[in-house]
């Protein structure tokens, strides 16, 4: 354990998970135009709503248990995308009376009815259902070797059943719950791979737009590392680009808050579009992955060929190991092995799994 780790207060928005919304109450609507105006109070008047204005332009509906999702969808249907977006909505309970703190925390709509149809994810985030599956990274030269395993978010349902990950994260950044679910990722990676023992370095993924300030929003990450008595050079975050990066400098702040406290930082998706490469110069990662749709047939097409080996060559020459990531057959990884690419990631050598699986080695 390295005493260079100095986390300070916590983050209360990314420790604590939102309450679910009431099961009735009343919900607050403030439509953008006059056009969606008349079309809430048409629906109003049709499905014989008692409602009120109790601000200018804020209108006020009460709802009973299971109201609230077809209160939200059939008004849904008589909008666009776009005033479904600008409709700005809050949701109190039965006692709640309306101030202007709360009309502050008014959301969209479209938050709203994605907080109806993911109250599963507020109980996954409470019941503490999140955990990590491993994937080894091996060494090209030695596939037998393996170097890491990156840790991939997984979870299950009430029933035990497997949600779909891309589902879930989907669901958390139209809830506002991002910040919370990248928390419990992160301690996840680091609970599993305590339990399952593993002695070589991980990648923990992060997201940058779910950090304000990596000195608070980092602390119980960083006070986990040390209860687990890991060392710092055996964790690598991983920044992934699931979004543009919109703020390049507060992603540096966070790169240089993890260097300084002793880890190693790797760029995600490299390739997948212009952003990383022009990120490469003023983050300068300890390692770069290369995007698994370059790397598909990349032996066999001549664009992805030429593209690749010109990343793997400025790679060389800057020091920075580079990862090829959704690695499927013989081809491709014979290419990258030629081409000086370090280390591989892909089925053709484990699938994901807790505990990892064992490394493969094709024949060929």
């Amino acid at each position: 354990m390295s005493s260079k780790i100095t986390p300070i207060s916590g983050c209360s928005r990314c420790e604590r998970v939102p309450d679910p919304l009431p099961a009735s109450g009343h919900l607050y609507l403030a439509p953008p135009m006059i056009h969606t105006t008349r079309e809430l109070m048409g629906y109003f008047d049709q499905m014989g709503l008692e409602y009120s204005e109790p601000y200018n332009g804020i209108f006020k509906v009460g709802f009973k248990q299971t109201e609230l999702e077809t209160l939200c969808q059939d008004f849904l249907s008589n909008v666009s995308r776009l005033e479904l977006n600008d409709t700005k909505a809050l949701v109190l309970g039965q006692n709640e009376e309306l101030t202007v703190h709360h009309v502050t925390r008014m959301e969209p709509l479209e938050s709203i009815v994605a907080k109806i149809e993911g109250e599963w994810l507020f109980e996954m985030l409470s019941d503490d259902r999140i955990f990590s599956h491993f994937h080894p990274i091996v060494s090209a030269n030695n596939p037998a070797e393996v170097f890491a395993y990156e840790c991939l978010a997984r979870a299950t349902s009430e029933e035990g059943q497997f949600v779909n990950p891309g589902k879930m994260f989907e669901i958390a950044r139209q809830t506002g719950m991002s910040f919370n679910l990248d928390r419990a990722c992160r301690l996840a990676a680091i609970r599993g791979c305590v339990e399952h023992g593993l002695d070589k370095p991980i990648f923990v993924n992060f997201s940058p737009g779910t950090i304000y300030n990596p000195k608070h929003c980092l602390q119980t990450t960083m006070e986990a590392i040390m209860q687990a008595n890991l060392s710092p050079e055996k964790i690598v975050f991983e920044v992934v680009e699931s979004e543009e990066i919109a703020d390049i400098d507060h992603l540096l702040g966070i790169l240089n808050y993890y260097r300084e406290n002793g880890f190693r930082v790797a760029l995600d998706d490299l390739g997948a579009g212009y952003s990383s490469l022009n990120l490469l110069s003023k983050l300068r990662p300890d390692f770069i992955k290369l995007d698994m749709e370059l790397i598909r047939g990349v032996d066999s097409e001549p664009y992805k060929s030429v593209i690749t080996e010109n990343i793997l060559s400025m790679s060389q020459r800057l020091g920075v190991k580079t990862i090829a990531e959704g690695v499927e057959t013989i081809g491709e990884f014979q290419w990258l092995q030629d081409k000086g690419t370090d280390y591989i990631q892909g089925f053709l050598f484990a699938k994901p799994a807790a505990p990892p699986e064992h490394v493969r080695i094709p024949e060929g």
